[in-house]
């Protein structure tokens, strides 16, 4: 349901807009023979368009401001000394790989609540500094030996329960936030990393990007310069951006994609449902890993419709240059069933749910 903040803008429009609506139809000749509660829903509607505008200005003005505040804390933490150490990292499948892993404090996050509003919480989430980074790790095959973290933004609300990072991507790309977002969650990303490669030098981090970051030149170029400046961290960080968005890129965008290759940082594409892909084209680009969801190796239609047979996959891969991620795997009969595809690195709740990673 809306919040009531939400309600009492919404209350005190409509009032000023019935009130305008009256008033107009009995002062301008030109609306004397018009209704007045259409005249006032008119107004209505262009007084609520504004104060999204607005609104929309004022959080990219905070992020901004936030952005070139961590800019300079980055800055500032090339001259310092190594940090603290990290509490150990809990994680069952790896527990005998402990000194090997970077040491982090984990805890479980409630499940999600969909109040109905999920805009209005981000908007307050990032407005209140609630935005959490988690972690959920990337396996080698069949060893289970943690080789990357893929880090999460999350945001929480008041209450402390946070919101899964699909419906909050979903609701940031509709509100054409998503660039502001993921620009911030990269400095903070890259700010994690900083901290914790000293102490994990042989594991990797995947850091999701919207795609609407490469269609834009606007959007593009503060990127590329921020990546620049920190390309001697290349080597411990995979971009990551999903296969939806980069297949809608045109081609000055897929060069952008290239040219982030180019600084030294591997390309991951993820949410691959369909096997009909464009390995070449992906290779040619700049792309490294190519992750799989586990569930479209059970679906029929996606199946039928490949070009290629699917124990040809590791292979086809191998010649593009490209490690397959198995991607979203759910539990030990799934992972069985594609075991004779011999994916080298796997993903999901089986080895790992998303924690929340917390420098002690």
């Amino acid at each position: 349901m809306p919040t009531l903040p939400g309600l009492l803008t919404f209350a005190a429009l409509s009032l000023v807009a019935l009130v305008a609506g009256v008033s107009l139809t009995r002062l301008v000749p030109a609306l004397a023979g018009q209704n007045a509660g259409l005249v006032a829903l008119v107004l209505l509607m262009l007084f609520w368009a504004l104060r999204e505008r607005w609104m929309r200005r004022r959080l990219q003005a905070r992020l901004i401001a936030e952005i070139d505040g961590l800019t300079d804390e980055l800055t500032r933490m090339r001259g310092e000394i190594p940090p603290p150490a990290f509490t150990a990292m809990a994680v069952p499948e790896a527990a005998n790989e402990v000194r090997q892993e970077p040491r982090l404090i984990l805890r479980d996050t409630p499940e999600p609540a969909d109040d109905g509003s999920l805009l209005d919480a981000v908007r307050d989430a990032l407005n209140n500094n609630r935005v959490e980074l988690h972690i959920q790790p990337i396996v080698s095959l069949p060893q289970r030996r943690i080789r990357f973290f893929e880090l999460l933004a999350r945001p929480r609300d008041a209450e402390g329960q946070t919101y899964r990072a699909a419906e909050c991507l979903d609701a940031l790309d509709s509100a054409g936030l998503r660039a502001e977002f993921d620009a911030l969650m990269l400095l903070r990303s890259v700010q994690l990393v900083r901290k914790l490669e000293q102490r994990a030098k042989d594991v990797g981090f995947f850091l999701n990007l919207s795609p609407a970051m490469l269609a834009q030149i606007e959007t593009f170029n503060p990127l590329y310069d921020f990546l620049q400046r920190e390309r001697e961290h290349a080597a411990n960080i995979v971009l990551e951006f999903s296969h939806a968005g980069i297949a809608r890129l045109d081609r000055a965008g897929m060069y952008r994609l290239s040219r982030l290759a180019a600084l030294g940082f591997a390309i991951s594409v993820d949410g691959i449902d369909r096997f009909d892909v464009d390995f070449a084209l992906l290779a040619k680009n700049g792309v490294r890993f190519v992750k799989f969801d586990a569930a479209v190796f059970s679906d029929a239609a996606a199946i039928a419709k490949s070009p290629v047979d699917l124990a040809d996959l590791p292979e086809i891969c191998k010649r593009h240059n490209l490690v397959p991620v198995l991607g979203k795997v759910e539990s030990e009969q799934e992972l069985l069933k594609l075991s004779d595809l011999d994916f080298p690195l796997g993903q999901g709740m089986l080895f790992g749910v998303p924690k929340l990673a917390k420098a002690a």
